[in-house]
């Protein structure tokens, strides 16, 4: 690993002028951004803590007999072996929020006769040129009289330098810098535009910036590959923001392999009476839980999945919300399964109380299925997949905890039953197996818990009559009962009410 570590101030590093490191190597370039660092994102907050910090070093200062330098800790550089520019791995927040204030008070320093510094970084993201235009009005109409005593000169900071962009990478992935936290996908893009040939990197940087907040897609990839039977592993708590981030970066980076842009699809093929065969087309898109490799493949996997669920799984995804919404709730007579299926998930599903931790795993559960099946059944599957993943909202006394859906997981592998399927109806038969129990615990007629609100509006957006005077046990029975009733039958054809009647009354003898 060839590391060069200097010490120098910020004058100096705006200087462009040569910096001695600690072995005597001369370091010298000049900085730049490269293309696939995520944008600027520092704002009025982070700008108000650096001028407050260093306001309270002068103040130290000024009690002090010591001459020492405000510490804006280290800056990772990449210098590049084609023509010697030291692109900035970590520290383009500071250093970018830096050279604002530098170049407001050269415009002070200019009105007023002195000689202005000069220092110049450029961004063509979108979001960075309106974050700066922003942070620049902010320090023209609040920070002027804190930026007065501003002094690059006192600034002190730790270059270090590497000849390897991957060394850089693996400094840059273990700092724990303030400001804006890294997320995974911060980290995990990095990781991918590097992989790419330099000529693409402008057009796949710009086409990760315009899939957004990747965090929510990220977060149900990584459920989606780690909750599996025969491969567990545990998905860190939301309260562990440091080991999801590794998560992320292991399981969507580091571990990604080295080859071309491959989806695995499903081909299905049909077999003639003679002897030979026909093949139907593959599927389109990617398997949630397929390999793969750094660069394009991961970054086409990513924006295949986002699209999904920006589709499907968002406030956003009602493509009809108006003639959703003025269909009936329930069985939604007249509409199509994609309506169904928009009404089920929008006005059930994303209106439930206390259910985020249970709604991660079912949006995951979607997602697959959509990757698998598309919209084949997916009305159908919606209601399956709820009757199966939304019962611990029933079946347990507690409130449902963020373990509970990694333990339920386990003893019921719903995600392995999607991904073992090649049909719908295979699947809709692996979830028709499942059995529950709704509690009778904190379902009381005098009581308004959670749980008795949550059975309450299942019941009623699938206009199933709520008896108020049921006692607690008639109450639970009733649910599991018209649950069943209601979704078991679904994707298997017509089903006579004699059916209906006969899992009404299993449910309510074994409930």
């Amino acid at each position: 690993m060839s590391v060069v570590v200097a010490s120098c101030t910020l004058a100096q590093l705006f200087s462009k002028d040569s910096i001695v490191s600690s072995n005597e190597i001369y370091i010298h370039g000049e900085l730049t951004i490269p293309e696939y660092q995520r944008p600027y994102r520092w704002g009025e907050e982070q700008i108000k803590k650096m001028l407050s910090d260093y306001q309270l070093f002068l103040s130290d200062l000024a009690n002090s007999d010591t001459e020492y330098g405000y510490y804006l800790g280290s800056v990772i550089l990449h210098q590049s072996a084609e023509n010697g520019r030291l692109n900035i791995i970590d520290g383009q927040q500071r250093l970018t929020t830096l050279a604002l204030i530098a170049f407001m008070q050269s415009l002070v320093n200019s009105a007023a006769g002195k000689h202005p510094a000069e220092f110049s970084l450029s961004y063509d993201s979108p979001e960075s040129q309106q974050q700066i235009i922003k942070n620049l009005a902010w320090l023209k109409n609040s920070g002027l009289k804190q930026i007065e005593t501003f002094d690059a000169a006192k600034i002190n900071l730790t270059l270090v330098v590497t000849r390897s962009e991957d060394d850089a990478y693996r400094f840059f992935e273990t700092q724990n810098t303030g400001g804006v936290r890294l997320s995974g996908p911060d980290i995990i893009k990095a990781h991918h535009l590097r992989a790419i040939e330099r000529h693409n990197q402008n057009e796949f940087a710009a086409k990760w910036e315009a899939l957004g907040d990747l965090n929510p897609v990220v977060g149900a990839l990584v459920k989606g590959r780690y909750w599996q039977k025969l491969y567990n592993r545990n998905v860190p708590s939301h309260r562990q923001p440091h080991l999801v981030r590794t998560a992320v970066v292991n399981e969507l980076g580091e571990s990604t392999g080295k080859g071309d842009d491959i989806a695995y699809g499903r081909f299905e093929r049909a077999y003639l009476a003679d002897g030979g065969q026909i093949d139907k087309q593959a599927q389109q898109g990617y398997e949630l839980r397929q390999p793969l490799n750094s660069g394009i493949n991961t970054i086409h996997y990513l924006s295949y999945f986002e699209q999904l669920r920006s589709k499907y799984l968002t406030s956003k995804s009602k493509n009809d919300t108006k003639s959703i919404n003025k269909q009936a709730n329930g069985a939604n007579k007249g509409a199509g399964p994609l309506s169904n299926f928009f009404n089920f998930y929008q006005n059930l599903i994303c209106q439930l109380d206390g259910c985020s931790y249970v709604k991660g795993l079912y949006d995951t559960a979607l997602l697959i299925y959509i990757s698998q099946f598309g919209e084949q059944q997916l009305d159908v599957a919606a209601k399956k997949l709820f009757r199966v993943i939304y019962s611990p909202r029933v079946s347990n006394q507690k409130a449902v905890r963020e373990n509970s859906i990694s333990a339920f997981v386990r003893d019921n592998p719903v995600l392995d039953w999607i991904t073992a399927s090649y049909t719908p109806n295979m699947c809709f038969d692996y979830l028709d197996r499942f059995h529950f129990k709704t509690d009778p615990a904190n379902l009381a007629v005098d009581k308004n818990s959670v749980k008795k609100r949550f059975i309450f509006n299942v019941l009623n957006y699938l206009e199933i009559d709520v008896i108020l005077s049921l006692s607690a046990q008639e109450l639970a029975n009733r649910y599991t009962a018209e649950l069943d009733a209601f979704i078991l039958p679904l994707g298997h054809g017509t089903v006579g009410m004699d059916q209906v009647s006969k899992l009404r009354n299993n449910g309510e003898q074994h409930g």
